[in-house]
């Protein structure tokens, strides 16, 4: 049985998916303001630094309260709407966020009230994005949740989280060198966290996140990614996790939403076009490593999945 130190399925699949994080803002708006935020291909989020505000999105029948220290999340880019209360005139988000990049917060705080010190209606925001490679066709991306909120009130236990949220509000109004690349390795972190608690705290019992968090399943899912030269089968994953083939087979079907065996297939294959792209490893070795005797078979294999062989998949990424 291979080595399990180390192994962790959901770094493993972030990495392949190319995930990247970006902040956009982070600032204060003065009442009345509104965002209407349109359906995009990003994931989007937003954190209420400072003060509440109000939230919709086309889950919900009403409105949801936010309050200071609260994180909401739309991994799959949904339609939604933020304002200061439910009422409020909103503005497109896009021409929000460009006018707040170019220097121009529509929303600006009154300079006279902001110095006196009477402006109990500002909020402060800190929004952005979170982006992957949708060309790559991984169960995670397609059983992303539509919503997630973290409340401050209700999870005592993420402080630490919030300690991360102060140093990217931080970052993010006062940039120094190093910033940007440090706001969005902070966000990345968000929105790995975001994962974690979505894991635990989930009522579904199926899907990939679940998958995931479950002791067997996940189990064999960390396996599989910590893999080397295609070890595993169904049978010794099945062994390693105390389950029956049978049994195995069943849940995790039933959970990831594809059998083991095409799960292994396809994730060998994402492995081996990521190296056929990014090492100058030997052609032979990859398809060794992907479960092939020959480098014929596995060409055959490689061009049914991708639709082009591996060696112009190698020529391609050559050229850029």
């Amino acid at each position: 049985m291979e080595n399990t130190a180390n192994m962790d399925a959901l770094a493993d699949v972030l990495k392949a998916i190319r995930l990247s994080a970006n902040t956009y803002f982070c600032t204060d708006f003065s009442a009345p303001w509104g965002m209407e935020i349109e359906e995009s291909q990003q994931g989007m989020f937003h954190i209420v630094v400072d003060n509440v505000c109000w939230l919709k999105h086309s889950k919900a029948e009403e409105p949801l309260y936010l309050s200071a220290g609260d994180i909401v999340a739309f991994p799959t880019g949904g339609a939604h709407w933020i304002s200061d209360t439910p009422d409020s005139p909103k503005q497109p988000g896009s021409d929000v966020v460009e006018n707040i990049l170019n220097g121009n917060n529509p929303f600006q705080v009154n300079a006279e009230e902001s110095h006196s010190g009477n402006n109990n209606t500002a909020t402060t925001l800190l929004c952005g994005s979170f982006s992957y490679d949708s060309s790559i066709d991984h169960p995670f991306v397609r059983d992303l949740p539509c919503f997630i909120h973290i409340k401050a009130s209700e999870t005592p236990e993420l402080a630490w989280l919030r300690s991360l949220v102060t140093v990217l509000a931080h970052e993010s109004r006062h940039p120094s060198p190093g910033s940007s690349v440090m706001v969005d390795r902070l966000t990345e972190v968000l929105f790995i966290q975001l994962m974690r608690t979505y894991m635990t705290s989930t009522s579904n019992n199926v899907g990939y996140i679940a998958a995931l968090a479950d002791l067997q399943v996940g189990s064999a899912l960390n396996l599989i990614h910590a893999e080397h030269n295609a070890y595993w089968s169904v049978e010794r994953l099945g062994e390693a996790v105390a389950l029956s083939r049978t049994a195995f087979t069943e849940k995790f079907s039933r959970m990831v939403g594809m059998p083991p065996k095409t799960y292994l297939i396809n994730w060998r294959m994402q492995k081996a076009k990521a190296q056929l792209e990014g090492s100058d490893r030997a052609m032979i070795d990859i398809a060794e490593g992907a479960g092939y005797s020959s480098e014929a078979a596995f060409s055959k294999a490689f061009k049914q999945y991708f639709e082009q062989p591996p060696g112009q998949v190698r020529r391609n990424s050559n050229q850029h």
